[in-house]
């Protein structure tokens, strides 16, 4: 039952690998676009879930029901307040790196991040599953059997994925990067106490400078199948 956790610097390729090693192997596939999409899927307030929980089917909905039972349980014990819905939590690097300014902000980071932290170790035991980003590789960093991969790619490459995906020019493109980094790095900082550079928290890193997402995700599904034997 393969796990494939993924993470890198926006722009170096974690995404379009991440869904051709899911696509390859035959696994879920988890981004923060499905952490969203759980989001919606729960709506407000978050007790409107224990009826979608009778009629889960597709993997988004799978996703919405674990996310909402922790959020449940959070506010039968008092954490969460029932008449905030789910999104009004943190969803981006750059709500989650900043330093709580309120009660309700500090609360709603807890929440999120022990929400996302049960989410992908659940997410993990079911197995069959390539998860990008989120800090899953530090979550799931003493979970046997768990493939972590780290990526990288050349800023000139980076920015050359990101013009042509928002439709940035050249310095736009950059400082968009270089903002987004920074909250990410500050993000792993905050909540993990690590850079997500550090090179000890991936099993393989992955160089997209000098290889092709095809490469890429062959290498990826060629180390995967060697953790489960």
């Amino acid at each position: 039952m393969p796990v494939i956790t993924i993470n890198g610097p926006i722009g170096a390729g974690s995404i379009a690998v991440g869904q051709q090693v899911a696509h390859d192997l035959h696994l879920n596939y988890v981004d923060r676009m499905v952490f969203a999409e759980a989001a919606r899927i729960i709506g407000s307030p978050v007790s409107n879930l224990i009826a979608k929980e009778q009629r889960v089917e597709r993997f988004g909905d799978r996703v919405a029901a674990l996310l909402g039972r922790v959020l449940e349980r959070a506010a039968v014990s008092g954490d969460y307040d029932l008449g905030v819905g789910i999104e009004t939590l943190p969803e981006t690097y750059h709500e989650l790196a900043g330093e709580p300014s309120s009660r309700v902000q500090r609360v709603n980071d807890q929440v999120f991040m022990e929400t996302t932290r049960e989410v992908v170790r659940n997410l993990a035991q079911a197995g069959h599953v390539v998860i990008i980003g989120r800090g899953a590789n530090v979550i799931l960093g003493d979970t046997p059997g768990v493939l972590h991969v780290g990526m990288l790619a050349p800023m000139s490459k980076r920015v050359s994925t990101i013009m042509e995906r928002e439709h940035l020019d050249e310095p736009r493109a950059r400082a968009y990067l270089e903002d987004l980094e920074e909250a990410r790095e500050r993000f792993f900082q905050k909540f993990f106490k690590v850079s997500p550079h550090e090179p000890t928290l991936y099993h393989i890193m992955l160089d997209m400078g000098h290889m092709s997402n095809d490469t890429a995700a062959q290498i990826i599904a060629h180390a995967a199948g060697d953790l489960e034997h």
